[in-house]
């Protein structure tokens, strides 16, 4: 992991809807105003949902990962740590949520400067760094925000190893990198801080859930042998000690660099029992590190999604917890919206547990506001789905636009159905979505259902009508109005 440091839709109502050699009239354009539409809140600690593939709060709400990486020293979250302005964090966290944004990811430690360590030396905690913490923890559970916490800052720290304090020739207790997962002495350690960080902040319930280690198969020249005794050791801990602490745990998970691992290392991220959900990191190819054009970050995010589905055997959620630019920072702020939207809006349909993680590559470096913008839409899409009941698989393949520039990508459990189209514009023949015609095949069951057009960028219901299922096909046109668009959503759910 490399830290180098609206459209809005105009669409009227469906027209006809041929289905299987039979029509329906269009229902009335039902367009929802934005204040019609309530983000939700949710209530105490998250745990997966009894059916799999997404979460649930305590009170049974379906609850979705839409978020993003933040770090203790850029831009949203300094102002805090270094006491300039507490009240802008704050604020800062209030648009968050403003936003829909559920989860943060952030490294309990940052490793750039050893004014950010944890320990410093092994073993000695910083007063700063746990000032903040104990600041910050109380602004999100106040703001409803949750957190997906790592201990250590693998990346810098390594990139570090001769002044980080765990160097056994700086009187730590890791003789080398190579020591890292495997010797006694370390893990030792490594206990000691998961002991320090469940007694302070472990029964916040706005924790959700812990990551062990920060892209656990680089950096040490570990096996996936070691890797798997550590995940076994290490998650044992981690839940006994807060179960006999606080007499609940929270979710356990641990993050790859391999956007897909496969092999045994695949069978630790996806399948590992002691794991509550998989993540890996979707640095997946030159469309998400260093994309030529906004269009391929989204079908290459959504493959990834549904690569990874595929090698899961339990039903278990699964979401990119860390991808972005990484190779070439975008510096044009519209090229990055749109690929940002891109990128997670196929990540949600193509069944991921929500948005996807975005690491900013950004300057200022935090998830800047038109990327916010961007997952505020989303947010509003996904505030009217019952994800707790919601046992989605990828379905892309069996939706079939019949041109070649409209690129598909959906998730359903035969109930409901969650169809994202977008406009290829590399390709030299292309058209538009409108009068584009598609057939999901296989996606629903027969039955009659509602299917409502989405504007994606702000997040508005833009069309509402009835259609019918019928030997598992659906036939569908897009309106003409769709000229201008360069992606739409579609909803489909059973009619009442």
């Amino acid at each position: 992991m490399s830290r180098k440091g609206k459209y809005v839709l105009r669409v009227g109502f469906l027209g006809l809807v041929l289905l299987g050699g039979l029509w329906c009239q269009s229902l009335e354009k039902a367009v929802i105003a934005q204040s019609e539409i309530r983000l939700p809140t949710y209530r105490g600690y998250i745990s997966v949902a009894p059916t799999g593939r997404y979460f649930v709060d305590e009170a049974g709400r379906g609850f979705i990962v839409i978020g993003q990486n933040d770090g203790v020293p850029w831009h949203g979250l300094v102002t805090l740590f270094n006491k300039a302005s507490p009240q802008a964090t704050e604020r800062y966290i209030e648009d968050l949520r403003a936003h829909g944004i559920t989860v943060s990811r952030i490294m309990i430690e940052y490793s750039q400067e050893p004014h950010t360590y944890l320990e410093n030396p092994a073993g000695t905690f910083s007063p700063s760094m746990v000032e903040f913490w104990d600041t910050f923890i109380a602004l999100a559970e106040k703001h409803g925000l949750y957190l997906l916490l790592t201990p250590y800052d693998t990346f810098w720290q390594a990139k570090n190893w001769e002044r980080y304090p765990y160097n056994a020739q700086l009187g730590g207790p890791c003789k080398s990198m190579r020591s890292w997962l495997r010797d006694e002495a370390c893990i030792l350690a490594h206990k000691n801080r998961w002991r320090f960080i469940i007694d302070r902040w472990g029964g916040s319930p706005n924790i959700f859930a812990w990551d062990l280690m920060n892209e656990i198969d680089i950096w040490w020249d570990a096996t996936p042998q070691e890797i798997e005794a550590y995940v076994d050791e290490m998650a044992a801990f981690v839940r006994e000690y807060e179960l006999q602490r606080w007499g609940r745990a929270h979710m356990i998970t641990v993050s790859s660099a391999a956007p897909v691992p496969e092999g045994m290392l695949g069978r630790i991220i996806y399948q590992h029992p002691a794991l509550d959900f998989a993540n890996t990191h979707l640095y997946l190819g030159s469309a998400i590190k260093n994309p030529p054009d906004p269009i391929g970050a989204g079908p290459t995010m959504a493959g990834g999604v549904a690569l990874s589905l595929e090698k899961i055997t339990d039903n278990r959620p699964y979401f990119d917890s860390e991808s972005g630019p990484i190779d070439n920072w975008i510096a044009n702020a519209q090229f990055d919206k749109e690929y940002h939207h891109n990128m997670s809006w196929a990540h949600l349909a193509a069944g991921g547990a929500g948005s996807g993680m975005r690491w900013p590559y950004t300057s200022p470096h935090w998830i800047l506001p038109e990327l916010r913008d961007n997952l505020l839409g989303l947010a509003r899409f996904a505030s009217t789905i019952d994800w707790a009941h919601f046992v989605s698989r990828n379905v892309s393949r069996q939706i079939k636009p019949e041109v070649r520039w409209v690129i598909p990508v959906g998730c359903s459990d035969g109930a409901t159905a969650i169809v994202w189209l977008l406009l290829d514009t590399r390709q030299p023949e292309a058209g538009s979505l409108a009068g584009t015609s598609l057939v999901l095949d296989g996606v629903l069951r027969d039955g009659r259902y509602t299917l409502e057009f989405w504007e994606t960028y702000g997040g508005d219901i833009l069309s509402s009508t009835t259609v019918a299922v019928e030997n598992g096909l659906l036939r569908l046109t897009l309106p003409d109005k769709l000229s201008s668009a360069k992606d739409v959503a579609l909803l489909l759910r059973p009619a009442s």
